[in-house]
C-alpha cells in the first residue's frame, strides 16, 4: 500500500475537465440556454442522485447574472426538471414546477443578484427524510457541469463518473475501502471538514448494491451516495490525445490524416467509444440540427417572451427566394436558417447546442446551406461536423463557452470559429486551412459582449447568430484562398481567454450594460416582469 494513498485532487489529470466532441456539438436539448437550461438541469439530475430520488422539498439559490436571467432561461424549471427525473431534451421541461407540485414537492427560490459568487452556480437545498442536503454545482458552459459542494465538503465531479461517495464521522482505512470495491476502484479522494470525512471513490464500473451496503455498514459511516454518469458517454481517459491546435496539426502530419480522423481518435481515447459509435453520435447531432432548421423556418415560432414575431428567419428566406437580397443566395439562405433555428430554440424547441444553445443557429444554418451548394453527402457532412467539434474542444479546453463567464464572444464567437472549420473541411481544405479558418473567425468576434435584453435568449442573441454565419463564411473563404492569420491559432485562443478575463461584469449577462442598458430594453424588462408576475 502507498505511504499516503489519500488524495485531495485527482491523480494524473483524472477527473480534469476534458470536453467530448459531443459536449462541443451538444447537448441535444430543449432550449433556450445550454448553460442555464441544459447545464443546470444536469446539476439537478446530479442532485436527484444525491437525494436518492424525488426530494420532498426544494430550495434553489441563484447568484449574480443568473439571479437576473433564470426566468428567461427557464433555469428554475430546468433544475426542478432534473431533480424529478426529466432529461435535457424533455418536451415537458417548462412544466417541471407544475409536475413537482403535482407530486407534492414545494419549490422555493432565493435570488442574490449582488453576490460575487460564480454566476453559473446552482445551490440546491434538498429535503429528504426529514434532513436537508446542500448540493452545489457550477454550469461551466455549453451544458458542461462541475459539482462543487456536498454539505460543506468540496467536490470535484463532472457528471461523467461512476462513483461511490462515503461520509463518515471517523477516518476509514484505505485498505478497507480497497477490499470492498476491488478492481472497480480507480482512485479515492478524501476531504475532511470539522472532524467529518468524505471519501469520493471513483470507479471503473458502478458499485454493486452489495458493495454499497457493505460500505454503509462500516463503523462510523453516516451515509453513502452511489453515483452514475448522466451523459451518454463516460470520461474513460482524461489525458487528451491533443491539447492544442499545433498538436492537432502535428498529429495530422504524423499520421498522414485529416482532422476528422484525428477527432475520431481523440474521442475513442477520451470516451472509449468505437469508430461506429462516434459516427452514430455525429449523425444524431446532424439529424437534430436539420430538424430544428426545418421546424424553425416554417415561421410559426412562439417565443418565450414574445418580444419578436418568431418568423424573421422565414421573412429573410422569402426575400432570398425572390432574389431581393444583396448578400447572395448562399449568405442569405444561411442567415435565414440560422435565425430560424434560434427562433425555434427560443420557443423551447429541441436543438443541438454547438457549442451553446445561444449560438445553436450558426453551424446548422451555414453548414446545411453550403453542403447543398456543394452537393455534399451525409458522410462528408458528418466529417465536417467532427472537424468543427475538434476545434471547438481545443478552444474550450482553455476558454469557458458561457456568456455569463466570458461574454458572447464565448458563444457566437466560438460557434463561428467551429463553423468556419467545418466549412473549410467540407470544401476540401487542408488541416492547416481548417485551423486558419478557425483563427480568422475567432479573432473577428473578439470582445463581443453578452447583453441579453430583459433576460430571455432572444434580443440580441437571435440576430447575432446571423452575424456569426457571415463571419464564418468570410473566414472559410479566406482560409481556402490561402489567407493566414498573422496570429497563430493557439495564440488567438489565448487572446480570447485574455479578453474574457478583462470583460467587465456588466457586459457578461447581468442585464446592466450594452443593449440591456437602453431605454427600450428597460421597457421590455418591465413588460417581461409583468408577464412573469401574471404567470405566478
Amino acid at each position: 500500500m502507498p505511504r499516503n494513498p489519500w488524495k485531495t485532487t485527482p491523480p494524473d489529470g483524472a477527473g480534469d475537465r476534458l470536453m467530448s466532441l459531443f459536449d462541443s456539438l451538444g447537448p441535444i436539448m430543449t432550449g433556450p440556454s445550454s448553460s442555464h437550461t441544459a447545464g443546470v438541469l444536469r446539476i439537478g439530475r446530479m442532485g436527484r442522485q444525491f437525494a436518492g430520488g424525488d426530494p420532498e422539498a426544494i430550495e434553489l439559490r441563484f447568484y449574480g447574472a443568473l439571479a437576473h436571467t433564470y426566468k428567461g432561461h427557464i433555469s428554475d424549471s430546468a433544475i426542478v426538471g432534473g431533480l424529478i427525473g426529466l432529461k435535457e431534451d424533455s418536451p415537458e421541461l417548462d412544466k417541471a414546477p407544475e409536475l413537482a407540485a403535482a407530486r407534492g414537492i414545494p419549490v422555493s427560490i432565493v435570488p442574490n443578484p449582488d453576490s460575487e459568487t460564480n454566476p453559473n452556480t446552482v445551490d440546491m437545498r434538498l429535503t429528504k427524510g426529514g434532513r436537508t442536503l446542500k448540493v452545489v454545482g457550477i454550469s461551466v458552459g455549453g451544458g458542461e457541469i462541475r459539482m462543487s459542494e456536498l454539505d460543506g465538503f468540496p467536490l470535484r465531479l463532472f457528471g461523467n463518473e461512476d462513483a461511490l461517495l462515503i461520509e463518515a464521522d471517523c477516518e476509514l482505512a484505505f485498505g478497507t475501502l480497497k477490499r470492498i470495491l476491488g478492481d472497480r476502484l480507480l482512485h479515492i479522494l478524501r476531504e475532511s471538514v470539522n472532524n467529518r470525512f468524505l471519501y469520493t471513490c471513483v470507479l471503473r464500473l458502478p458499485a454493486s448494491p452489495e458493495q454499497a451496503r457493505t460500505a454503509a455498514a462500516l463503523e462510523g459511516v453516516a451515509r453513502v451516495f452511489p453515483l452514475s454518469p448522466i451523459y451518454d458517454y463516460k470520461l474513460v481517459d482524461a489525458k487528451p490525445l491533443v491539447s492544442s491546435v499545433e498538436d492537432l496539426l502535428t498529429l495530422c502530419r504524423e499520421r498522414n490524416g485529416a482532422i476528422p480522423e484525428m477527432a475520431i481518435a481523440f474521442e475513442q481515447k477520451r470516451s472509449g467509444l468505437d469508430r461506429a459509435g462516434v459516427l452514430r453520435l455525429a449523425a444524431r447531432i446532424w439529424d437534430t440540427m436539420t430538424a430544428a432548421v426545418n421546424a424553425g423556418i416554417r415561421g410559426d415560432n412562439r417565443l418565450i417572451a414574445g418580444f419578436m414575431p418568431g418568423d424573421d428567419g422565414a421573412k429573410v428566406l422569402r426575400l432570398v427566394e425572390r432574389g431581393g437580397n444583396v448578400s447572395g443566395q448562399t449568405m442569405g439562405t444561411a442567415v435565414a436558417r440560422a435565425i430560424a433555428t434560434m427562433e425555434y430554440n427560443g420557443c423551447m424547441g429541441c436543438v443541438a447546442a454547438a457549442p451553446t444553445a445561444g449560438a445553436c443557429g450558426v453551424m446548422p444554418g451555414a453548414l446545411l446551406t453550403v453542403a447543398e451548394n456543394l452537393g455534399s453527402g451525409l458522410e462528408e457532412i458528418h466529417q465536417a461536423l467532427l472537424a468543427g467539434a475538434m476545434l471547438g474542444v481545443l478552444i474550450a479546453m482553455r476558454a469557458p463557452v458561457s456568456g455569463a463567464l466570458g461574454g458572447c464572444q464565448s458563444e457566437i464567437g466560438v460557434a463561428s470559429a467551429m463553423t468556419a472549420a467545418s466549412l473549410v473541411q467540407l470544401a476540401g481544405g487542408s488541416p492547416e486551412a481548417v485551423a486558419q479558418g478557425t483563427a480568422l473567425a475567432l479573432k473577428g468576434i473578439l470582445g463581443l459582449i453578452c447583453d441579453p435584453v430583459a433576460g430571455p435568449v432572444e434580443i440580441p442573441c437571435i440576430k447575432r447568430n446571423a452575424m456569426g454565419v457571415g463571419n464564418a463564411l468570410a473566414a472559410a473563404d479566406m482560409a481556402l484562398a490561402g489567407v493566414r492569420s498573422a496570429i497563430p491559432p493557439d495564440e488567438v485562443i489565448g487572446a480570447l481567454v485574455n479578453t474574457q478575463r478583462l470583460l467587465p461584469r456588466e457586459l457578461r449577462g447581468t442585464l446592466s450594460g450594452g443593449l440591456a442598458s437602453t431605454k427600450t430594453a428597460r421597457h421590455l424588462k418591465d413588460l417581461w416582469q409583468k408577464k412573469l408576475a401574471a404567470r405566478t
